[in-house]
């Protein structure tokens, strides 16, 4: 088994835990990023027992990396262990039906950029506390992986950006729309437990 790509995992759990999107750029590579500002970003590579960015500045080691993931979250402007935001069930909910209702007409780029910053605040909000509900499902079980998997894919989605030209904006804004209200029920469904 290849320790670079186990010690990288374990940081983006622990980058994860500390409100910071993750993207992989390959399996011992990550790019970091502030979940509501995506120029905010930090590409970090393990190699040689070491992290370091794309600058050469070495942020941690393999075996400490919840502090490298404090050092990395510190770079894109996260600030770790923060207390969460209330989650507003009633302006989630709005924005989203706002992005579906686009599919009905031939929307403003400036339209489709407010949206789509809406939406990556509402996903940014929900996600770590919906990744935080699925700890307590088996690790092994079918479900949880699948959760997971969702999980991550709505966040490399997020960090996607509006793409080129109006088409794939549009495309775009009703994925997330789609991702934050996927997350806004099961937030919704935890709370009612």
């Amino acid at each position: 088994m290849d320790t670079r790509n186990d010690s990288a995992a374990i940081l983006a759990e622990h980058l994860r835990a500390n409100g910071v999107a993750v993207a992989w750029t390959d399996a011992a590579a990550l790019s970091a990023l502030h979940p509501l500002n995506l120029a905010a970003r930090e590409d970090v590579t393990a190699d040689d027992g070491r992290y370091v960015t794309a600058y050469g500045y070495e942020v941690g080691q393999y075996g400490d990396e919840r502090e490298t993931a404090h050092r990395v979250a510190y770079l894109v402007g996260t600030v770790p262990g923060h207390e969460p935001l209330p989650v507003d069930v009633e302006t989630m909910s709005t924005t989203i039906r706002r992005a579906l209702r686009l599919g009905f007409g031939r929307p403003a780029p400036a339209t489709l950029n407010d949206l789509e910053q809406e939406l990556r605040g509402h996903i940014a909000l929900l996600l770590p506390e919906v990744r935080e509900s699925a700890r307590q499902l088996r690790p092994s079980s079918i479900e949880a992986h699948r959760l997971k998997a969702r999980l991550d894919g709505i966040e490399r989605q997020t960090s996607r950006g509006l793409g080129q030209g109006v088409l794939s904006a549009h495309i775009q804004v009703r994925q997330l729309a789609r991702d934050c209200q996927y997350l806004l029920a099961r937030h919704t469904a935890e709370n009612q437990r």
